[in-house]
């Protein structure tokens, strides 16, 4: 009868020094971390929701589905922000794939994107405070843009109420993330199975040390041009709705659905000689130099998974799974490492991977470790960013 080693260290993930911000990201896991997100049409007072859905995780396990109703952010336009406070230096970062209501392939309405913005919070709690002029953000976004039909990113800064934007080639799942260093913005993305690639870089020493950061979600634009961004800022723009003019509206055309797969907030570790740097002039800092502490650098590996062992006869199984009532997620196999060491000195590139095929049961992740029979093995996996 063969004897199974009984010291096992089961480490969740690797050490970190703790983040303030890491307490405001988000898994998508839990219905009930719906009450940790801000919405600005509730903040503002105004009143009218712009989503048809916000679903944390039920529809699709591990994703915030977003569905937005007729709306768009451009000039004096508000649409939708789903939005945490933050005060300082942030990064944050999420993965979303963007489609057409109910189906495949890119949205077929004018202006229907997802992503990332930051904004300046407004003095304001009711629509009767609001004055002209005082809309400033930056976003950068993933669906279709000028072309229906066809997968894009578009990016826009808005200073005082008056909009620029950009539009390039897109796809359908991106990461994406923005940087906020000082009065640097930095708008980096990666495709899917693709790297990281810096998109745009503004300078806004107007934002206040305090921003909205969080997700948006637009669409059908000609519509909301048609009616004039007074309308479309009080009203739910679905077919038959009373216009503050007294008209119905009618010929709405929304076509996005955009699920994220988490958002991650963290403090940027800006290197020593790039702290006071021009940030946003590439002539100044590179974009490698960039690169260096953003992407996948900007954030630590998601929350830890927990880590079992199960002695087999002629190996160990590993289990993995998150906290107790947490789904087991297999779009997120892609992103899972657990390698395993006799010496837990050792550095975590030089601990064996565990390669083989990975098994769901009893919603967990279970894969086989052939050298598990050796005495004093130590694991460790964390889900990548």
């Amino acid at each position: 009868m063969k004897l199974f080693p009984t010291l096992f260290l089961l480490l969740g993930q690797l050490a970190r020094a703790a983040d303030d911000l890491t307490p405001l990201s988000d898994e998508f896991r839990s219905v009930h971390a719906q009450t940790r997100w801000q919405r600005l049409y509730q903040t503002e007072g105004w009143g009218n929701d712009a989503l048809a859905t916000l679903n944390f995780g039920q529809q699709r396990p591990g994703r915030l589905l977003m569905i937005p109703h007729t709306s768009v952010w451009y000039e004096e336009f508000r649409g939708e922000l789903t939005y945490q406070t933050v005060t300082g230096d942030f990064v944050i970062t999420t993965d979303v794939a963007v489609s057409r209501r109910g189906g495949g392939g890119a949205p077929r309405s004018q202006f229907s994107l997802a992503g990332i913005m930051v904004r300046t919070p407004r003095p304001m709690t009711s629509p009767a405070q609001w004055t002209p002029g005082g809309q400033n953000y930056v976003f950068l976004s993933l669906g279709a843009a000028n072309t229906p039909g066809t997968y894009q990113h578009e990016v826009k800064t808005t200073v005082n109420s008056v909009s620029t934007l950009e539009i390039s080639p897109g796809t359908p799942q991106a990461q994406i993330q923005v940087a906020r260093v000082g009065r640097h913005l930095i708008l980096l993305r990666r495709p899917a199975g693709g790297s990281w690639t810096v998109h745009r870089r503004y300078s806004r020493p107007d934002f206040p040390a305090t921003l909205q950061a969080g997700l948006t979600v637009y669409t059908d634009w000609p519509n909301c041009e048609r009616i004039g961004f007074s309308a479309q800022n009080r009203t739910v723009l679905t077919n038959g709705a009373r216009l503050p003019n007294g008209t119905l509206f009618a010929g709405a055309n929304p076509d996005l659905e955009a699920a994220f797969d988490y958002v991650r907030y963290a403090r940027p570790n800006v290197p020593a000689q790039l702290v006071g740097a021009d940030l946003s002039n590439p002539a100044a800092v590179s974009d490698a130099q960039l690169l260096a502490f953003l992407g996948d650098h900007a954030h630590e590996p998601a929350e830890p998974l927990r880590v079992r062992l199960e002695p087999q006869p002629a190996a160990s199984r590993v289990r993995l799974d998150y906290g107790e009532g947490q789904a087991t997620e297999l779009h997120r196999l892609d992103r899972l490492q657990v390698r395993a060491s006799a010496d837990l000195a050792q550095p975590w590139a030089t601990w064996r991977p565990l390669n083989g095929p990975v098994t769901v049961h009893e919603g967990a992740f279970l894969l086989e470790d052939p050298l598990g029979s050796v005495p004093a093995q130590f694991y460790r996996a964390m889900e990548l960013p």
